[in-house]
């Protein structure tokens, strides 16, 4: 079969190698100017106005990592060659490990390094053929295709949508979706360790993160010793909106245990400004489009809060379901389908999750009282929260909240876990549990900017 896919981000790129490597042709139609360049420290200068979060920090679930194994091994050679970190969490357990624990692992990598391996092996792939620097224009009728902006058809028997979470040519048919608002504004900035210092390690299940009571915090690692730091600010807050500041910003980091260590110039060094990210919104299109042979992959198909992290590991899922259909159907409409019917259930429950748990934090950071201490409290939050606290305590509890937030389990493995709700909670009750920063208002006194210039 004929596959043309429309967006060269990951999604796009995933797919291909997926049908080409289950021996069919793909057409990849990237707007952005961008080519297969010869080495990983290349990937950050090319400019990808399609994606407005290029730079922002993205990881490889333990989900994500596996498929990838699974789909397409050689990527994952060139990315740990280029310097990518992978993080066993199956090294935390206190008892012996069991079958299963070897998916216990985070990929951390940079997503320019990402797109680079994952161009650099379709570039490679016989069946592939890849075109930057074109628009398209409109679908060819039946989905059989679509028009560039030099004039030319691609003609294909399924178009795949890789366009993203928004955009999209004129009249392009995708399903109605009413966003839900994830309610944070993430401001985030990229350090490099200095010669001889090591990522902070702590009581985390993964690395550092915390809550204030009024706004959030996470790390993520990269590749080449670099990790990100986000602080999550509530939409609403718009004194907290100085933090796109770099003097805010770092100021704010100081205040808070640890990053006032992580940040500290005898630690590490900033290798970006602050970069906000907004406009966030849960949406959901797993209806389809209702065109047969028109596929939607990624974030077309659904989008989530970047805080979980799903979006890399969601694109490799569906660019493997991508593949199996192809390998099972032979008519679009049967593809597309099988397709639906393949990733649909997993994206909708994950997309509830999202939506839930946005809603709870945002309840909390308006100074509601939440009791994430039992499950018949807050539960979104006691699954969330309380189950990353209580899971170095306790091997179970470790290996079912990995599978829950590394997306190697459907979210039912852990809610219909009654013994496991029960560990959580004698955990929980067991915690000392201290704010690792300032109340707000003063927050706020040591980060504006009179004060961080004085």
């Amino acid at each position: 079969m004929r596959f043309a896919i429309a967006g060269g981000g990951v999604a796009g790129l995933a797919a291909a190698l997926a049908v080409a490597r289950a021996g069919h042709s793909a057409v990849v139609v990237e707007r952005d100017h961008v080519t297969a360049q010869d080495g990983p420290e290349d990937a950050f200068d090319v400019v990808r106005k399609g994606i407005p979060h290029f730079q922002q920090p993205h990881t490889f679930l333990p989900r994500g990592r596996k498929v990838l194994r699974e789909l397409a091994p050689d990527v994952i050679d060139l990315l740990l060659d280029a310097g990518a970190e992978e993080q066993d969490l199956a090294a935390k357990l206190s008892g012996p490990r069991q079958p299963g624990d070897e998916d216990l692992v985070y990929l951390w990598v940079r997503r320019p390094v990402v797109e680079w391996a994952l161009r650099r092996a379709a570039a490679a792939e016989p069946g592939i053929r890849l075109v930057a620097g074109r628009h398209i224009t409109s679908l060819v009728p039946g989905a059989s295709g679509f028009h560039l902006d030099n004039g030319e058809a691609v003609c294909a028997d399924v178009v795949v949508d890789a366009l993203g979470r928004y955009r999209c040519p004129p009249g392009w048919p995708r399903a109605s979706a009413r966003p839900s608002e994830c309610g944070a504004i993430y401001y985030c900035r990229y350090f490099a360790l200095n010669p001889g210092a090591e990522h902070v390690t702590g009581p985390w299940l993964l690395n550092p993160r915390g809550d204030l009571g009024y706004m959030g915090f996470n790390t993520f690692r990269g590749d080449n010793r670099t990790f990100a730091v986000i602080f999550l600010v509530p939409n609403a807050d718009h004194d907290l909106r100085v933090l796109k500041d770099d003097h805010a910003w770092m100021a704010a980091a100081r205040a808070i245990t640890p990053l006032d260590v992580m940040t500290s110039p005898d630690h590490a060094y900033p290798i970006t400004d602050v970069m906000p990210m907004s406009g966030l919104a849960n949406i959901d299109r797993t209806a389809g489009s209702g065109v047969p042979g028109l596929v939607p992959v990624g974030d077309a198909l659904c989008h989530t809060d970047p805080a979980f992290a799903y979006g890399l590991s969601f694109a490799l899922v569906h660019a493997q379901a991508l593949g199996r259909a192809s390998a099972t159907h032979t008519t679009p409409a049967d593809l597309t389908e099988a397709y639906l019917a393949d990733v649909g259930p997993e994206a909708r429950e994950r997309h509830t999750f999202a939506i839930e748990t946005d809603a709870a934090r945002a309840k909390a950071w308006s100074g509601t009282p939440v009791d994430i201490s039992r499950r018949d409290g807050c539960y979104p939050l006691f699954a969330f929260a309380a189950a990353l606290a209580a899971a170095p305590h306790d091997d179970l509890v470790l290996r079912r909240t990995v599978g829950r937030i590394g997306l190697l389990d459907r979210v039912s493995v852990f809610d219909t876990d009654s013994d496991l709700h029960g560990r959580i909670e004698r955990i929980w009750a067991g915690l000392t549990r201290a704010r690792p920063g300032p109340p707000r208002d003063e927050l706020l006194r040591r980060i504006t900017p009179e004060r961080v210039s004085s």
